[in-house]
């Protein structure tokens, strides 16, 4: 007579225990993973904000060497001053051709948020994240950020994802962001 091997396995409470401790470990572990991806978000804008900030300290100091009011400065290093002015020395306008401006923010709607959206773009240089102006009923349907002339010298750039905004004040200079 052939004896068979004595099979052992696990008992049904040892099976419970097991899936009660995977529960318990996913239970504590997606609640932080969820918490992560919302602090990814927003690390997007606080760098985003602190890059606008930085950037506009150098476009100042650009500014400050040519030293010419309502002028246009290359900012962005491609050769061509595109970038307007104000007295105080921050952005306010953009140009095609250096000369005459194509857009202010103080013009509003769609050119004015055109000129915030190139505004950030030229300063903090983007490669990752997309500025998207707001279309005529203050809306952006793609982009990462909308951007939109909300007075005379203000620009906010809302992050779609989380609707956290960043502001820029173009008589100051300042930038406030989360």
């Amino acid at each position: 007579m052939v004896k068979l091997p004595k099979i052992k396995g696990y008992t049904l409470i040892e099976l419970v225990i097991v899936v009660v401790l995977l529960g318990v470990l996913a239970a504590v572990a997606l609640p932080r993973y969820l918490h992560i991806t919302g602090k990814a978000r927003t690390a997007i804008v606080e760098s985003t904000g602190g890059a606008f900030s930085a950037g506009l300290n150098v476009a100042r100091a650009q500014w400050e060497v040519a030293k010419d009011t309502d002028a246009f400065v290359d900012i962005n290093g491609d050769g061509h001053s595109e970038t307007k002015f104000n007295k105080e020395g921050y952005p306010v306008g953009i140009s095609a051709d250096g000369l005459s401006a194509l857009s202010e923010i103080k013009d509003g709607g769609v050119s004015g948020n055109d000129t915030c959206s190139q505004i950030l773009h030229n300063i903090v240089k983007t490669s990752g994240v997309s500025i998207i102006p707001a279309d005529e009923t203050g809306k952006c349907t793609s982009g990462d950020f909308c951007a939109r002339a909300t007075s005379e010298h203000h620009c906010t750039y809302t992050y779609r994802r989380t609707n956290e905004k960043i502001t820029y004040d173009a008589n100051t200079g300042e930038v406030t962001y989360p």
